[in-house]
């Protein structure tokens, strides 16, 4: 299966928890001046970034969530193969004690392509911790710090946006929808749909405790 993707001239990219709109023109742009641009690129009217998922909207933007950036790149259409877009890795066993362990079937290891390669790269993304990887410290997910700090909330409404920041950070999802949390004493679950740069609608999740 194949799709087509028209590249206009922007490019998305994922925000950040506490990003403001001056953070992502700084880190993106090079000049936070340019926010004005981002703004109106977006249809954003104040307080246009939140961290607070009662506070956004259409015209306001929940951390985590990605926004239009200009881009130099001059516009292009391209055809790429969904299994080329998704990849193929090692196959991943899950271990309740080890978590991932290395599948190996006839005396060679396993593999998975597709978009079977990406539920299991978001899993490992939102099962580790950010820090765990030593080459990678931003890689994983931080809903693993809210546990123990309670079932308000503000605690419910963090992890979605934890969540949500780490799925969104692998290239291959374009969207999320219906984001839920639920805190049980010390565990949290979130479940909710990725949607991927294809539109496929991938169930995506995480419980910890």
């Amino acid at each position: 299966m194949s799709f087509t993707k028209t590249l206009t001239g922007y490019r998305r990219v994922d925000t950040r928890y506490g990003d403001s709109l001056l953070d992502v023109a700084l880190r993106e742009l090079g000049d936070a001046a340019r926010w004005v641009d981002l703004a109106n690129l977006n249809g954003l009217q104040p307080p246009y970034l939140t961290d607070d998922p009662a506070q956004a909207s259409a015209t306001v933007l929940l951390s985590g969530s990605q926004i239009l950036v200009p881009s130099s790149a001059p516009a292009a259409s391209a055809v790429a193969d969904a299994t080329s877009v998704f990849g193929v890795d090692v196959l991943l066993g899950r271990d309740p004690v080890a978590g991932g362990v290395l599948s190996v079937a006839a005396g060679d290891l396993g593999s998975v392509s597709g978009v079977d390669n990406l539920a299991q790269a978001l899993r490992n993304r939102l099962d580790t911790r950010p820090g765990e990887l030593l080459y990678h410290p931003d890689y994983g997910c931080r809903v693993h710090e809210l546990v123990g700090q309670g079932a308000g909330a503000a605690v419910a409404q963090l992890a979605v946006a934890f969540v949500t920041e780490a799925v969104l950070a692998d290239p291959r999802i374009a969207s999320t929808e219906s984001m839920v949390a639920t805190v049980t004493g010390d565990t949290i679950a979130v479940t909710g749909t990725a949607i991927t740069v294809d539109g496929k609608k991938l169930p995506v999740g995480v419980k910890t405790s």
